[in-house]
């Protein structure tokens, strides 16, 4: 038996809910549900998802017609109803990431609290020294990672840690000085939300250091927005020297806890998620394709070592779902501004 999972980021989901929606916001919601709908995951991340339990589960029975359900945190006020709760989950502001899943494997699936993932890795902030600074600064998690635990079966479960990382939005102007470099404060935000994105992926790696010093062959699924992709930009090239990515991805010469990429061997030509504008290099967003969604997943799923595995090829970014369904769109009736990532695992025989 197959387990697809996907991740897609719904820009700003929760303007869908609303109690008397425009003609766009029910064309935006048929054009959601097609493309979930032909995409068929089992399991789908959703980023910049709804604020609350009730919330999503209104969009789950508003944009999924309850063919998705949402998986809750479960609490001794389940029974009565208590859908408000918001407790839990520790994520801020507007934008949420929420797993929802068929429900005929909804009984294989829980959330774990932010608090165990808090006591693996010792607090809940970290220090930063921006670019060797004496004094350091706290950092933590805006959007807290959330973890879904899926049962495998046979004594296995897969542990799916939903992402949602700093985005580098940045809305100083830009300056240069005379010989063209870049100065100021749009050059010190450039560096400072990169320099965020890194440490929050590191946290990322500090708790999963600590799953494989507890289980010998863990079963990991890392996916979401990342906000950035492989390779070095120019802020991280010139000034940072580091690839978001791989400190996603670990050492390689660590083998066993390296982790491959879903879309390793997806075309390269196919291989984006958005296009945003790029003020530096005055790149329009019709020529600056960026993957910026993704899918790695831990040594033991890809080597056979449980029940299910992934096999080559089985990464994918759902373009076609994404344009069929958004044929004869505009800005305000569009879906979403990335494309969902997929990923299937086959049962290992």
């Amino acid at each position: 038996m197959a387990l697809k999972v996907s991740t897609w980021n719904i820009e700003h989901a929760s303007e869908l809910l609303d109690d008397n929606p425009s003609s766009n916001i029910t064309d935006r919601i048929r054009r959601i549900e097609e493309t979930i709908t032909e995409i068929d995951p089992d399991i789908l991340l959703i980023v910049e998802g709804p604020k609350g339990e009730k919330a999503i589960s209104d969009f789950c029975h508003v944009v999924l017609n309850d063919q998705w359900v949402p998986v809750l945190l479960k609490g001794t006020n389940d029974a009565l109803g208590d859908l408000d709760r918001d407790y839990g989950h520790d994520m801020r502001g507007t934008q949420w990431m929420w797993f929802v899943v068929k429900p005929g494997i909804l009984s294989k699936c829980r959330i774990q609290p932010a608090s165990v993932w808090r006591s693996f890795i010792g607090d809940s902030t970290w220090s930063v020294n921006y670019w060797g600074q004496i004094q350091a600064e706290d950092h933590d998690h805006y959007r807290m990672p959330q973890v879904l635990i899926y049962d495998m079966g046979g004594g296995h479960e897969m542990e799916l840690i939903g992402v949602h990382l700093k985005s580098k939005i940045n809305r100083e102007s830009i300056t240069r000085d005379a010989q063209g470099n870049l100065t100021g404060a749009y050059l010190e935000t450039a560096l400072k939300a990169r320099v965020k994105l890194a440490t929050e992926a590191r946290n990322i790696r500090n708790y999963i250091d600590v799953k494989f010093n507890q289980l010998p062959n863990p079963g990991i699924i890392v996916l979401g927005d990342c906000n950035d992709g492989p390779g070095n930009d120019l802020f991280e090239y010139q000034y940072l020297f580091f690839d978001l990515i791989q400190n996603l991805q670990g050492e390689v010469l660590l083998a066993e806890r390296y982790f491959n990429h879903a879309l390793f061997d997806f075309p390269g030509d196919l291989r984006w998620t958005a296009k945003f504008r790029n003020p530096i290099k005055e790149i329009p967003t019709s020529q600056n394709p960026l993957l910026l969604d993704h899918i790695l997943m831990s040594q033991p799923l890809c080597n056979g070592s449980l029940p299910l595995k992934v096999n080559a090829g089985n990464g994918s970014v759902e373009h076609q779902a994404f344009e069929r369904a958004n044929a004869g769109s505009n800005s305000s009736t569009r879906s979403s501004d990335h494309r969902p990532v997929s990923c299937t695992l086959n049962t290992n025989h």
